[in-house]
């Protein structure tokens, strides 16, 4: 079985590269797509101590999903069974990575388009079906990728990862996670807050983001309401927390309402209006 690996940066810190390199020995090759505006090279020397780690300037943003889409792309090409998808922020969990080779040995694995790993929680054994997955973390059947379109450019950053869920559900394929397996990783720079007799989380995406993740959320949602459904319910929930709770309110109701705006007008891609 080879297994490649694709990491996404955008201005890396030292301490995303250490961790980067404690799990690429473990990955037959691994990809790692620069999206950084601003390249450090003196860091991004540090690649030239995983002799299988391969470094493919994007020559600034040019979103999540191309850099996927080229990553995928040369899993592709090299052969790979199956293709590990990374945000630079996210902790692997190297000491496991037995225990998923067996999960992906399956004998039922063509069944699946994506096979990802719980996150910040581990569960009971075995694997749980679900319909969405964030990107981080998951190990995608090449193969059966091979039968999708691939992640959709236009979309630019967020929700790339419930879009091609959709396109692997469009072609009969699972979506899964190994439940006692877990990736450490963090969305948004989240605060708890108390609420009466409950508390509630915030997740304080940037204006900018707020903007993409409503536009896309959106756009797929038009496409399919019946399978984006719960995405739809998961974004009312959060514009009540940040018209009610978050700071920078202002903005980011201007960016989520240019959001949908764009969105109505069918402009997607990279976000070049800021007004």
């Amino acid at each position: 079985m080879k297994i490649d690996g694709v990491v996404v940066l955008y201005q890396p810190t030292e301490e995303n590269v250490e961790n980067i390199l404690k799990y690429a020995p473990l990955l037959h090759k691994l990809y790692v797509l620069d999206n950084s505006d601003s390249v450090n090279a003196a860091l991004l020397q540090r690649f030239e101590r995983a002799s299988n780690a391969v470094l493919i300037p994007m020559n600034g943003n040019q979103g999540i999903a191309k850099a996927l889409r080229v990553g995928l792309e040369q899993a592709i090409e090299d052969g790979a069974d199956f293709c590990l998808t990374m945000d630079q922020d996210s902790i692997f969990p190297t000491e496991r990575m037995e225990d998923i080779w067996k999960y992906l040995a399956r004998e039922d694995i063509d069944d699946y388009g994506i096979i990802g790993l719980n996150v910040n929680h581990v569960g009971a054994p075995g694997l749980v079906e679900v319909r969405f997955l964030l990107t981080s973390g998951n190990f995608v059947n090449v193969r059966n990728y091979r039968q999708t379109d691939g992640f959709r450019e236009e979309l630019f950053i967020d929700s790339v990862d419930f879009e091609i869920d959709h396109q692997f559900y469009l072609i009969g394929k699972k979506i899964a996670y190994i439940n006692e397996i877990s990736l450490t990783h963090t969305v948004g720079a989240p605060v708890r807050k108390n609420l009466l007799f409950r508390k509630i989380t915030l997740l304080n995406h940037s204006p900018v983001r707020c903007y993409y993740r409503f536009r896309n959320n959106y756009v797929l949602f038009r496409e399919d309401r019946k399978f984006y459904r719960e995405i739809r319910r998961s974004d009312k929930k959060q514009y009540i927390k940040i018209l009610f709770f978050e700071k920078n309110k202002k903005q980011k109701l201007a960016m989520i309402r240019l959001g949908i705006r764009h969105a109505k007008q069918k402009k997607l891609g990279k976000l070049e209006e800021m007004t």
